[in-house]
């Protein structure tokens, strides 16, 4: 390997940086309108909007920032702003971050950036940090509770990746990527993510345009992007994964984006040319690292900060004649990559695929499709296949003589990633002819997997062949689908099962251990309970609520869902006469312990000036469960 490094100034650059701003400027608006037009088109308007807004809202907020310090430094502000190109942070930090942050977290988080990562280092050319990033870091990590419920598009394929610890088996990718529709949609940014890290076509035009017009350096977006293609491929064949894998890996999440955008960032990198070969090399290597092994689902912007840390040594590193050390420097480098890249591969050795932990059942029947895609039928799955990866559960539902009525519940897709509450568990009622052993209808009651895909093994056409199965039959597998068909396969299964032996599937929680007092007073506001009015006889009134449990301290990976219970109150005298669990969202074996018989009565003859106590090992439950009550006895006050 031969590295020729000369001296600078070696020669006279006719772009002045306004001309090279603008060029960035340009390539960056190009990204924004993609983003515009493509969520408004995949999810609506009101998506498109929302880009729009958060734009106008950091912009502004950048530019507001810029002319406040510049009139407190007795500067001429129209100058300034000119010259501090914020505009370009704020472009950049909408971009790098998800559709459904808060509008007052952008706007903090863009006063952030301007003001501390830029402004109070001397304005441009001066700050030490790449301020979108830091902006972007400031919305993770302080504002992470701030997302709003009402614009959600799914998981998104870094944090998918993220739930199976960044491994997925060759067997397994196809189902994995189907969900994103493949490779070539990833490329041409038909998925959703940060607002403006998925087209990697349209970002790779621009990087080509702004390299052809000189804006910004080769050398670091090719080391960076090469880098980490290079570990990623390496580290998926180690684990048996092929080339798709490392091409998913520098497709999803920020990769591109960042390797055009934000790695080339001329001021917060070194300025020598072996120097930001190496700088490169170690940001790549960071990416790489964070995403497979720490809690962040990507890891692009927190290696750009902290090689941005590194720059100031770097740049020592390489202090010195560039054309009578370049033999030195090039041997820095190839030192510094090969050790960067090592340890990055002893890591990647240790990365293994981890199952997500279930999710409990969904809120309602709601979910399941209107109108899933026709089937077509792949290889043949046998009905005695181990199912036990599913963990299927069945409970009797009815029975007329020897026809049998279960509702089961299991695991789909979730097996291969449950990330951000996106997939929770399958539910259908399976009815089992017991005097044949065979299956004689199923039904989808929720549909927990992923819409437009897994849905295809919902149709009638594709329910329809489990009908006359038995054990010793056969069904076909949907093609592109085949975790959603064995789920609903390993659901038959059981129930065939239990069919035959005569189980009813009851489940006894554990039993209840009480600690603190929880007044019914209490402020459940976190839970965010809700009750609809389900029935009244007289001054008996019955609610359907639901209520957040454990999911208030981690809802990570989808493990926890709302918990849902049948309250009724008497109106005559404020207190509850029962409490039923419908649908339990928390920790199987913890939780539940809250939901058992003993922990129930203690709600009955209880008001909103009462006490109730704490479940120990199970208080989030608990709350949980007190919250519906009240808001149920609040609702039932208002009845008129």
């Amino acid at each position: 390997m031969k590295l020729t490094f000369k001296p600078s100034p070696n020669y006279r650059n006719k772009q002045s940086t306004l001309l090279i701003m603008r060029d960035l400027t340009m390539c960056l608006v190009a990204v924004l309108l993609y983003s515009i037009i493509f969520y408004s088109a995949k999810y609506g308007a009101s998506y498109g909007l929302r880009v729009v807004i958060h734009t106008v809202i950091a912009v502004g907020c950048a530019l507001a920032c810029d002319a406040v310090f510049f009139k407190i430094m007795k500067k001429d502000i129209k100058t300034g702003i000119l010259s501090s190109f914020s505009w370009v942070t704020a472009l950049i930090l909408v971009l790098i971050s998800r559709i459904d942050t808060a509008y007052y977290a952008m706007a903090v988080a863009t006063i952030i950036a301007v003001f501390f990562g830029k402004l109070v280092f001397g304005g441009f050319g001066q700050n030490i940090f790449n301020p979108a990033a830091l902006g972007a870091a400031i919305i993770m990590t302080n504002f992470s509770a701030s997302y709003v419920a009402d614009f959600t598009t799914g998981a998104t394929p870094t944090t998918s990746a993220s739930s199976v610890g960044w491994m997925i088996p060759r067997a397994d990718f196809a189902e994995f990527i189907a969900q994103y529709g493949g490779l070539g949609n990833m490329f041409f940014g038909q998925y959703a993510s940060t607002m403006g890290s998925t087209c990697a076509l349209l970002i790779l035009v621009c990087g080509a345009f702004l390299i052809w017009r000189r804006d910004i350096d080769w050398q670091l977006p090719v080391f960076y992007i090469g880098t980490i293609f290079v570990e990623a491929l390496l580290i998926g064949l180690m684990h048996g994964a092929g080339i798709e894998y490392a091409l998913f890996f520098l497709l999803a999440g920020g990769i591109l984006f960042g390797g055009v955008f934000m790695v080339t960032d001329p001021v917060t990198t070194p300025v020598t040319i072996p120097g930001r070969v190496l700088w490169a090399i170690g940001a790549a290597s960071l990416t790489v690292i964070i995403r497979a092994k720490a809690n962040l689902s990507d890891g692009v912007l927190f290696a750009i900060l902290l090689m941005n840390m590194l720059t100031p040594a770097i740049d020592k590193l390489f202090d010195g004649n560039q054309i009578k050390d370049a033999v030195k420097f090039r041997n820095y480098v190839l030192i510094g990559g090969a050790a960067s890249v090592a340890v990055t591969l002893l890591t990647g050795i240790a990365v293994v695929p981890k199952e997500p932990a279930a999710a409990a059942p969904a809120a309602s029947a709601s979910a399941a499709p209107a109108a899933p895609a026709e089937p077509s039928f792949g290889e043949a799955l046998p009905m005695n296949y181990n199912f036990n990866a599913n963990k299927t559960e069945c409970v009797l539902d009815g029975q007329e003589g020897d026809i049998v009525r279960y509702a089961c519940s299991a695991k789909g897709f979730g097996l291969v990633t449950n990330a951000e509450g996106t997939y929770s568990r399958n539910e259908a009622m399976v009815t089992v002819d017991k005097s044949t052993g065979k299956a004689t209808s199923v039904n989808i009651i929720t549909f927990g997997d992923t819409a437009g895909i897994g849905d295809q093994a919902t149709s009638e056409k594709a329910l329809a062949q489990f009908e006359g199965k038995g054990l010793d039959d056969e069904v076909n597998l949907v093609t592109g689908a085949t975790f959603t068909t064995r789920s609903i396969a390993s659901m038959v299964q059981k129930a065939i099962q239990m069919a035959a032996n005569g189980e009813e599937g009851t489940r006894t929680a554990p039993e209840a251990n009480f600690g603190d007092a929880l007044p019914m007073s209490y402020n459940f506001n976190a839970n965010k309970p809700e009750c609809v009015l389900d029935g009244r006889e007289g001054d008996v009134i019955r609610y359907a609520c639901s209520a957040k449990g454990f999911g208030l301290v981690t809802n990570a990976e989808g493990t926890y869902s709302k918990n849902e219970a049948m309250v009724v109150v008497d109106k005559s005298t404020g207190k509850v006469t029962s409490v039923n669990i419908i649908n339990f969202g928390d920790t199987a074996g913890i939780g539940d312990m809250a939901t058992g018989e003993k922990a129930l009565a203690q709600f009955e003859g209880k008001g909103v000036d009462d006490e109730v106590n704490l479940v120990t090992g199970a208080t989030f439950t608990t709350r949980s469960i007190a919250s519906m009550v009240q808001t149920a006895l609040k609702a039932a006050a208002m009845e008129e």
